[in-house]
């Protein structure tokens, strides 16, 4: 995995500061959920398989990256994306594998994000970087 992207999974993983914060101001760089607010509960490890694509990014993370794409195997391997907010605009690609120990959620060994779930099934990271609520992506 290039540097870049080894970035951007840091970032993805909110746990230490992997970047600066952008230029970007703290209103520009949240993202508003509309409607009532959600609940959330600690996930456990058969809540993370899926595919799930981030529907709100805050804090510091949101300063330089726009959407995350995640591939979450039950095998505790992972795939995904993020769109990195740079000029031009990029995709990096992430792998590696992940685990779930004590509520939350590490990558690749590094700094643990916590890990809670509605009841629709999003999963909600959060850590020194931000918060990233990825949604589940439903089979067609």
């Amino acid at each position: 995995m290039n540097a870049l992207a080894s970035w951007a999974l840091c970032a993805a993983l909110l746990g230490a500061s992997c970047a600066g914060s952008g230029t970007l101001a703290q209103e520009q760089r949240a993202a508003a959920l509309e409607g009532e607010a959600i609940a959330w509960r600690p996930a456990a490890v058969e809540d993370v398989p899926g595919v799930y694509v981030s529907r709100e990014l805050t804090g510091p993370l949101a300063g330089y990256l726009r959407k995350l794409v995640y591939l979450f195997e039950a095998n505790g391997s992972y795939a995904g994306a993020a769109l990195v907010d740079a000029a031009p605009p990029r995709f990096e690609v992430l792998g590696g594998t992940w685990t779930v120990g004590e509520g939350r959620l590490v990558l690749d060994g590094g700094p643990p994000a916590l890990l809670e779930i509605s009841d629709d099934g999003a999963l909600r990271l959060s850590g020194d970087e931000g918060v990233v609520v990825l949604e589940r992506e439903r089979a067609r």
